[in-house]
This record gives structure tokens, C-alpha cells and sequence, in this order.
């Protein structure tokens, strides 16, 4: 009852005020640009959207998001591999409903103009457009 109670009409302002501190410090995605706004610019993120420049990139989690312009749906996702210049290519799986190792040998150590040109020529990457 008191969880109910706290959230009525009276303390609506208080809980905007905390929802609106929250997103002002979370990653605000941008329509016309490549590279979402951050408290702070991240060198390898700078690096992928300056390869990417057809998409928009993002930081999530150990990795970056490759997301479609126009419906900012996820097309791709990399993960640096530590102490190297590579990184580690993934697709969405909807059979196994994860992020999954792009390749059939397992895990690939591309280069970022290696993963770009996979990204931009295989279909597996292309969100279909809406009818």
C-alpha cells in the first residue's frame, strides 16, 4: 500500500524530478548524427562511428551498438578485444534469442574496416524497410 501511496499525484513532481536527473546522464541518440551525445568522448567509439558513418554507434555495455538510422533498431554489435586493434563481430540471433559470434569457425578478430564491410555487404545485417 505504501509503494501505491508514493507514487499518487502529489509526489508526481518529485518523481519526474528523479526520472529527469536519470536521462540527462544516459546516452541521448541523435537523428542526423552518427555518434550519440556522452558526458565524455570515448576514443574507440569516436573510431567506430568515423568508420560507420552510414549508421549510428553507441556504447553499450563491453561493447558498441551499430543501430539503423532510421529506426535506431540494433544492426550489429562489436566487442573490442583486449590489447589488440580488433574486435569481435556479433549478429541478432531470433532462433536463439541472443547476441551471436558472426562466422561459422567461431570467434573472428577483425579489424573495424573488416567488421564495416561485412556490416554494409551481408543481408544478415539489413533491417528490412517498413511497407
Amino acid at each position: 500500500m505504501r509503494r501505491i501511496d508514493a507514487l499518487n499525484r502529489g509526489n508526481l513532481a518529485r518523481v519526474r524530478q528523479i526520472e529527469s536527473t536519470i536521462s540527462s546522464v544516459s546516452p541521448v541518440c541523435r537523428p542526423s548524427g552518427t555518434l550519440t551525445r556522452m558526458m565524455k568522448t570515448h576514443p574507440t567509439l569516436a573510431q567506430i562511428a568515423a568508420q560507420f558513418t552510414r549508421h549510428d554507434v553507441e556504447k553499450s555495455g563491453s561493447g558498441y551498438m551499430i543501430l539503423d538510422r532510421r529506426t535506431l533498431k540494433p544492426v550489429a554489435r562489436l566487442r573490442p578485444i583486449p590489447d589488440t586493434d580488433r574486435f569481435e563481430l556479433f549478429y541478432w540471433s531470433n532462433i536463439k534469442g541472443r547476441w551471436r559470434t558472426f562466422g561459422n569457425l567461431g570467434r573472428l578478430k577483425l579489424m573495424l574496416e573488416s567488421a564495416h564491410e561485412i556490416v554494409e555487404a551481408d543481408p544478415m545485417f539489413r533491417i528490412p524497410r517498413a511497407r
